[in-house]
């Protein structure tokens, strides 16, 4: 379900791209759609190709294509094939709502038709006009970057706030969590590389644009076998965590909630994608290592003996050890080992102390506290959640570090408000 504000936001993009459109295009003729026809089938086998950043934003290998449209034949084409840019079977096959895909098409069209704008403003040359012989310095460079930083800039701005209308975070949060550095440099060369593909295009040299455009369609298998893989290793957890949670009915699926949690948390706190990945995988682990510890004592509905306690306390111990044995899951070694410190230094197996404790370790025994606590466990009943968050507030600062354990009440307590169930 589209959130009221997000859903009203997405309506402003759509009409403030069709008043602009109807500005650009009788000002701005295509003369030759030819060449936009051509681009607009060479997006749409690029858009497949899309590299996810945080929160659902990503950049597509198909901004060659929009930025060729765009030196080929200004805003107009940007505008045309960058609509065609938004369109993804994939897209439809998940059930995205249409509202959001045609607010992506709608923001990407805007951007493109600002930097078209910017690009002849600045004097770049359209080569539906002909080939230009002698590049100038702002023809040739100042003109392209210009219409690329127009298009960065616009890109950045409607997705932010369309992540802080979604998610709540604040501006510095949000910049922070889409990692803008982290794909100029590639808009930059694909930018490059569209300059290149129009020029050819205007020279009708049809296999220089195949030889561009044949690394693209080999580099989607070469995504495609990672992201197979990468489902393959998850799969693999998740068969793993199950075996060992069923010898305990009761923390059944109290993994998979956890990753979950960890998950939303993860996103609140804007961190990075990579993080939030090795959150989840962590959380998914964190208590493998109770596949060494004896079932009477993880079932025991009876206080435990001092000897069980210890042998219960070495789980996060014999966990990172299990992880650290196996090569893809060795960078959740230092999350799974130290879950279960306390930020006074009380916690085990190390006594770590506040900051000391990675941090994915504290955003981990936040949400793995509150599962415990609302989950039933064979000597005793789960808590309410308003028992459990009172819980988290009373240890915050001493058990789990404050700052984050305020982070997830908040988001809980958000998440019934709206009406999420848990």
């Amino acid at each position: 379900m589209i959130p009221p504000r997000m859903r009203l936001y997405v309506l402003a993009v759509i009409a403030s791209a069709v008043a602009l459109a109807t500005l650009v295009v009788p000002s701005h003729p295509v003369t030759e759609w030819g060449p936009l026809l051509i681009l607009g089938a060479i997006v749409l086998a690029l858009s497949s190709m899309a590299a996810e950043l945080p929160f659902a934003t990503s950049i597509s290998m198909g901004y060659a294509a929009l930025f060729a449209a765009l030196v080929y034949a200004g805003p107009v084409g940007a505008a045309f094939v960058g609509v065609l840019s938004a369109l993804s079977i994939q897209e439809v096959r998940d059930h995205k709502p249409l509202l959001l895909i045609a607010g992506n098409a709608a923001q990407i069209a805007f951007g493109g038709m600002l930097a078209g704008l910017v690009y002849q403003g600045a004097g770049g040359h359209l080569f539906q006009l002909g080939l230009l012989e002698d590049l100038s310095l702002g023809t040739g460079f100042l003109a392209p970057l210009a219409a690329t930083t127009v298009f960065f800039a616009c890109n950045l701005a409607l997705v932010g706030v369309g992540v802080s209308l979604k998610t709540g975070m604040s501006a510095r949060q949000t910049l922070r969590a889409l990692e803008p550095a982290s794909y100029w440099v590639s808009l930059v060369v694909l930018a490059l590389l569209g300059y290149v593909m129009a020029y050819l295009i205007s020279a009708s040299s049809w296999v220089g644009v195949l030889l561009l455009v044949m690394p693209f369609l080999a580099a989607r298998r070469t995504f495609r076998v990672y992201v197979e893989l990468s489902e393959a290793y998850v799969s693999t957890v998740r068969s793993l965590v199950t075996a060992i949670e069923a010898k305990d009915p009761y923390t059944r699926g109290h993994s998979e909630r956890v990753a979950v949690y960890a998950h939303q948390l993860g996103q609140r706190l804007a961190m990075p994608r990579a993080d939030l990945d090795l959150l989840e995988r962590a959380a998914l682990l964190h208590d493998v290592g109770k596949i060494g510890i004896e079932l009477d004592t993880l079932t025991s509905p009876a206080q435990l003996a001092a000897e069980e306690v210890r042998a219960i306390r070495q789980h996060p111990v014999i966990g990172s050890e299990l992880v650290g044995d196996v090569e893809f899951l060795a960078d959740t070694v230092p999350i799974v080992r130290h879950h279960h410190e306390r930020f006074d230094g009380a916690g085990y197996p190390d006594g770590l102390i506040g900051e000391e404790i990675p941090a994915l370790a504290r955003v981990l025994a936040v949400v793995d506290s509150y599962d415990a606590m609302t989950s039933d466990r064979a000597y005793r009943t789960g808590m309410t959640e308003e028992q459990a968050l009172a819980e988290i507030a009373r240890v915050a600062g001493t058990q789990l570090d404050g700052d984050i354990a305020s982070s997830f009440s908040q988001m809980i307590r958000e998440a019934r408000g709206q009406g999420v169930v848990r």
